[in-house]
């Protein structure tokens, strides 16, 4: 995977549960994460060679959770997330207008059309009431694809004009 996409995909996650006072813990500058993605990597490396340390298992959820690594793409995460959130309509998860919210203004500008970035990450959401479908889950999983080479980089993060800060 792209790693500015995974990036992105990592605001967005903290962002969203931020929004939903879901435990968003802190967020991290790109070379930040960069650093901790990679920590991960090598610990899982690490945990293969050494056949399921307990320690290096611990570290690498640890980090995973602080990364949100596999939010959006892991299904299993995204219904374990969903059955935690209350049963209050969230304004967010709604419409892809109010998932957008989320977005500086800045950012919605910088998308193709407006909505798009709203389908995109709460077309993952869809995902876990599709797992015993397979074909619809395929046809979901290929939408979402779609979706993701129209998106493009929109954060502010990746637009910043060097010396804007």
């Amino acid at each position: 995977m792209d790693p500015f996409r995974e990036y992105q995909d990592y605001v967005m996650a903290h962002r969203l549960r931020e929004a939903l006072d879901f435990y968003p813990g802190r967020l991290y500058l790109l070379s930040e994460y960069a650093t901790l993605r990679l920590r991960r990597s090598e610990l899982v490396r690490k945990l293969v060679g050494r056949q399921g340390d307990p320690a290096l298992l611990s570290r690498i959820e640890q980090i995973s959770d602080d990364i949100n690594y596999g939010f959006w793409s892991n299904p299993g995460l995204l219904k374990a997330f969903l059955k935690r959130l209350s049963p209050v309509q969230y304004p967010v998860l709604a419409s892809p207008e109010g998932f957008e919210t989320l977005l500086s203004n800045t950012e919605r500008v910088r998308l193709k059309e407006p909505g798009l970035a709203g389908r995109y990450y709460l077309g993952w959401l869809r995902l876990p009431a599709l797992m015993e479908e397979p074909q619809r889950f395929e046809e979901a999983m290929c939408e979402q694809a779609r979706l993701a080479e129209q998106l493009g980089l929109f954060l502010d993060e990746f637009h910043k004009v060097a010396g804007s800060g």
